[in-house]
């Protein structure tokens, strides 16, 4: 008997390091963000909508980019993404006002949309069900990745050259890894010639769409009460996640007295943790999965992953010391991430042909979240000038967070 080929564990890793570009180019801006605001004037509020105003492209372009995957196939689409989004990473260090850097931040969230729908109807085509929750915490550990190394690359490179140059300098990896998707991805297992008869039963025996299923309309999804809540669980994980990805940097120079080198070495500790619970949530999931159900799998990673994440960030709020605070709040979101490859695996599961789409559908729920979350998050320092109210707001979320992970699974399984 020929033995299979591995093959789809490229297709992970190659996801991985695609993501880890993409954060990378993300994430920069919020290192940038002190001298953005001194050569712009800018207030925390006007701040806070520059930060918002990618994730609403992000959020606004993610369903047409899931279904253009779902069609089309993510080889194209994802090329065509990372090209798109390294132009305007360069494009953010040109900027000349805050007019201009709106539109830029725009138009950057606009390419790295079609990132993770487009990764979701891969995954629904190349990845069996009992491997996909570690599938996806392998996909979304690369932007742990990317988010841990960014903030020191980026505050050397600020410091030494100015905030203009780092975005220069990390627009540069996307165009490379833009030619190593396209010569090494294919839309279907059966057109890889790396990919033998064996893999493909495999790949086939555990997938819930066969590859030549045409795919469902992008709204199919959202007859799914499922669906429904699912997108707020996106919503309100998210909203405190950005905190983050955007204000993590500013809070700990201008609350805990830490100098931009250091908050920038700091900065990148929610990302470490990240990376590593997605690893161990995935995998946990999946082992679970196997040996009791995939609902009740998903079900415990979920609340273990949201509730401890706010419990970890009430802790850290009370916490006095600067450096364990920033250890404890950065370890919380790390927490969260234990249950995202769940939560990916979830959509594509409710998406069926139309994974793709439900990707989409739930990514921009998360971002919407995401473009609420500075904005409000900016205002209410601006208004309260204290930023322990900031990050209560995010355990609030989290909370309802769970709550709505809760009903997602039951609805899901009252419908199977």
């Amino acid at each position: 008997m020929t033995r299979a080929s591995r093959y789809r564990y490229w297709i992970i890793l190659l996801g991985l390091v695609v993501d880890m570009v993409s954060y990378m180019d993300r994430v920069s801006i919020s290192v940038a963000a002190p001298g953005i605001r001194d050569e712009f004037g800018l207030s925390p509020t006007e701040m806070g909508v520059v930060f918002g105003t990618f994730s609403f492209a992000y959020a606004l372009f993610q369903t047409p980019w899931g279904a253009a995957a779902d069609r089309f196939g993510a080889r194209g689409i994802v090329t065509v993404a990372i090209l798109w989004w390294s132009l305007f990473t360069a494009a953010t260090g040109a900027v000349w006002s805050l007019a201009s850097l709106l539109v830029v931040r725009f138009l950057f969230g606009v390419g790295e949309a079609a990132l993770s729908p487009s990764i979701g109807s891969a995954f629904a085509r190349w990845i069996p069900v009992t491997e996909r929750s570690t599938a996806f915490g392998a996909f979304i550990s690369g932007g742990r990745i990317g988010g841990a190394i960014t903030p020191p690359i980026a505050a050397f490179l600020v410091l030494q050259y100015g905030w203009r140059a780092s975005f220069y300098v990390f627009a540069i990896a996307g165009v490379a890894w833009a030619a190593v998707w396209w010569a090494t991805y294919r839309n279907h297992p059966s057109e890889h010639p790396r990919v033998n008869q064996a893999e493909l039963e495999a790949i086939a025996r555990g997938t819930e769409i066969a590859v030549e299923t045409a795919p469902s309309r992008w709204w199919t999804p959202l007859r799914s009460r499922a669906m429904w809540l699912l997108l707020a669980v996106a919503f309100g994980y998210t909203f405190m996640w950005q905190f983050y990805i955007t204000w993590f940097p500013t809070y700990l120079m201008e609350d805990r007295g830490f100098t931009l080198g250091e908050a920038g070495r700091y900065a990148g500790l929610p990302f470490l943790f990240g990376l590593m619970a997605n690893w161990v949530g995935g995998l946990a999931t999946d082992f679970f999965a196997r040996r009791w159900s995939v609902h009740r799998a998903r079900l415990l990673l979920g609340f273990v992953a949201l509730l401890g994440s706010a419990a970890c960030l009430t802790v850290g709020i009370f916490t006095r010391d600067p450096v364990a605070a920033a250890w404890i709040i950065a370890f919380a979101p790390g927490l969260g991430d234990m249950a995202l490859g769940a939560y990916w695996a979830t959509a594509v599961t409710i998406g069926g042909s139309a994974a793709g789409a439900a990707s989409g559908l739930m990514n921009s729920a998360s971002n919407f979240g995401g473009f609420v979350s500075p904005v409000l998050m900016g205002r209410v320092y601006q208004v309260a000038k204290v930023w322990n109210s900031v990050l209560f707001v995010g355990v609030g979320m989290n909370v309802l967070a769970a709550l709505a992970w809760f009903g997602t699974l039951r609805s899901l399984r009252k419908t199977s």
